[in-house]
């Protein structure tokens, strides 16, 4: 019998493995991605190793050997889970992850992919933006609004070891920082079938941790403690107003008026929105561009908004009844997914974070 190529093997291995896991729709999408998933992780060298046989600049080098402290960080200081996530690197990968969700037009109800291991997710993503765009045409054709924008990185959420991206050494050190935390936050908790509660959830724990592993180390890197405290002005202000716009969007749509005139205020409520927002104060480019008229201001992104952003109140009023001790946080929202399989559709995640507490 004549010796398979490992490569081979391995690709099959992924194919397969992905159609049982990402049967979306059905091995159709599979197949069409299972290339960048392949290419991605058949060109892994460890970080060791690449330092060593990579020509990286003195920069992406430096960036580099922060990964495993930044991981170090998370699992013994913050308690999340111990991963092999970013113990290799793909120093040749070039492409873009571009994410595809779709909203009604004239209220706030995503189009929703069922994926049988994860639940259901209001986006999908794809390796080649013409399989972007060619599923954005569909959804458009369906009636929905869409919002394509490229993603730095993703999580396989544990099916596969995942690499770092070259590209991701360009990143300041906050944003690297942020990017591994959040995604060790997913390894650690993560509720099949609720998206939104998700990614909120390894948001707040990802801004939270790099805060403390930045705050720690303000005296040996002032810049990036400077940086950080800017995003977070301007974040802080963004995430004010664009909630703001939801909440008076979420009025306009359970009015009870026409879908027309629903669509007609819309458009005069972004109007308005876009002309506001270029009043205020901002510390950074790019939060003072982010809603410039070549920049999509649609439900489709304001629903992605949501997904990264729900309820952050309520995430703060939780960790600070545990005194503000992170760690003893992630400990307690361990038991969320439990709760959810033990309680089936009857489980609320939110409901069940804010009865997360300190024992005794």
């Amino acid at each position: 019998m004549p010796k398979i190529p490992r490569k081979l093997l391995l690709c099959s291995a992924l194919v397969a493995a992905l159609c049982l896991t990402l049967l979306l729709p059905g091995c159709a999408y599979v197949a069409r991605q299972a290339r960048g998933q392949f290419e991605l992780m058949a060109g892994r060298v460890p970080l060791e190793k690449a330092l060593a046989t990579v020509d990286f600049t003195d920069e992406e080098a430096a960036k580099l050997r922060l990964v495993p402290a930044i991981k170090a960080f998370g699992e013994e200081r913050v308690g999340l889970s111990p991963t092999k996530n970013y113990d290799t690197i793909n120093p040749t990968f070039d492409q873009v992850i571009w994410n595809v969700s779709g909203c009604s037009p004239h209220r706030f109800e995503s189009h929703l992919y069922a994926f049988p291991v994860v639940g259901a997710l209001p986006y999908i993503g794809f390796f080649d933006r013409e399989d972007a765009d060619a599923e954005r045409a569909r959804l458009e054709e369906l009636g929905w609004e869409v919002y394509v924008r490229s993603a730095g990185a993703y999580s396989t959420l544990g099916w596969f070891k995942d690499p770092l991206w070259r590209s991701m050494l360009q990143w300041d050190r906050e944003q690297l920082s942020n990017t591994v935390l959040h995604e060790l936050a997913h390894a650690t908790v993560w509720i099949k079938g609720d998206g939104g509660f998700n990614e909120s959830w390894a948001g707040f724990v990802g801004d939270q941790a790099a805060r403390q592993y930045l705050r720690e180390r303000q005296d040996e890197d002032p810049d990036s403690w400077r940086l950080l405290l800017d995003r977070e002005h301007d974040s802080v202000q963004y995430k004010a107003f664009m909630q703001a716009l939801v909440t008076r969007l979420q009025g306009l749509y359970g009015a009870g008026l026409s879908r027309e005139e629903v669509l007609r205020r819309k458009e005069r409520i972004f109007e308005e929105a876009r002309e506001e927002y270029g009043g205020l104060g901002w510390r950074l480019e790019g939060y003072r561009r982010s809603l410039d008229p070549d920049r999509p201001l649609d439900n489709a992104r304001l629903v992605q908004f949501r997904v990264y952003n729900t309820k952050r109140e309520r995430f703060t009023a939780a960790l600070e009844r545990f005194d503000g001790e992170l760690p003893a946080f992630v400990e307690a929202s361990r038991a969320l997914p439990a709760l959810r399989k033990a309680q089936g559709k009857d489980f609320d995640p939110w409901a069940a974070l804010d009865a997360l507490k300190p024992e005794g």
